[in-house]
């Protein structure tokens, strides 16, 4: 796919926002690079996919650097990351799959069956993950707190003790599992993972979030280099593509990441929640579209 001189600029300002929110928030931005690229640039679904995973790598590099990351914070994201490297391959695979079937007809018209299964799966994780994000912040403030560690107290064994958990026991199938959920989103949506990660660190595994936003991050890189590779197999990534979302993403993860330093903990699960829910609304008319007849 060819790509002018308006296009790559608007796709390097993307990449700019994308990024800047992805320091904020410590989520590698690809479930909100591919319904951008998709919907208001026109790029394939396949495409924006492969960009956003291999994307994610330049501004999670800059975040962790502007972070510090200690080798205590190594050992919870190397567990997990054990059942991403097999959902990342799975995923990918269903994605694989779907680009090469038939087309989907819908009174707006026929429409890829990639495109149609990522976006209606965006939409209902967005919408989900925002609207969450939004009644906890909620609470909060009401000073009435929604219980976190919901599976902390699981005793699969083996078991570890993680420092970011301050001292609690957690089972490490339990950890690999919750992996392997957040690899295959990855790899079919083209997103991080830091969508899932962020809460699901918070509330399932009960980490502050502070601690939550570095161990998404780690995590994060290690998502984006395998789907790099996978999706670079498969054909799916454009390197001028890829190259305008590196320059913008880069530069505004670093500023990203300075930003939400100075931000309250209550503050970034609010403005998390606005963000997911910004990002379903668009998908919404999109999807909305395909419905509707011409």
């Amino acid at each position: 796919m060819s790509f002018d001189l308006l296009r790559l600029t608007m796709t390097a300002l993307a990449g700019g926002g994308v990024g800047f929110l992805s320091g904020v928030f410590g989520v590698g931005g690809g479930f909100l690079l591919v319904p951008v690229l998709t919907i208001l640039l026109g790029i394939p679904v396949e495409l924006a996919v492969g960009a956003g995973a291999c994307q994610v790598l330049g501004p999670a590099t800059t975040s962790l650097l502007a972070r510090r990351i200690g080798w205590q914070h190594l050992k919870l994201p190397l567990i997990v990351a054990g059942g991403v490297f097999v959902g990342v391959f799975v995923g990918a695979g269903v994605l694989e799959d779907t680009k090469s079937a038939a087309q989907i007809v819908l009174p707006g018209g026929p429409v890829p069956m990639s495109e149609f299964v990522v976006l209606v799966t965006y939409l209902v994780l967005l919408l989900a993950v925002g609207l969450f994000a939004m009644w906890e912040a909620r609470r909060f403030r009401q000073s009435k707190p929604i219980k976190r560690g919901w599976i902390a107290c699981w005793r699969l064994p083996p078991l570890a003790i993680l420092p970011e958990t301050e001292g609690c026991v957690l089972s490490i199938p339990i950890l690999v599992w919750f992996g392997l959920g957040v690899g295959f989103l990855s790899g079919l949506l083209g997103m991080s993972g830091g969508l899932i990660l962020l809460p699901g660190l918070i509330y399932l595994l009960g980490l502050r979030t502070h601690q939550a936003v570095i161990g998404s991050m780690l995590i994060v890189w290690v998502v984006a280099a395998q789907a790099t590779v996978i999706h670079a197999w498969h054909d799916n990534i454009d390197l001028t593509l890829v190259a305008a979302l590196l320059f913008g993403g880069t530069a505004g993860a670093r500023l990203g990441a300075e930003f939400g330093e100075r931000l309250g903990a209550c503050q970034l699960r609010q403005r998390f929640g606005w963000m997911a829910l910004g990002a379903a609304a668009l998908i919404a008319f999109r999807v909305g579209r395909m419905f509707l007849a011409g």
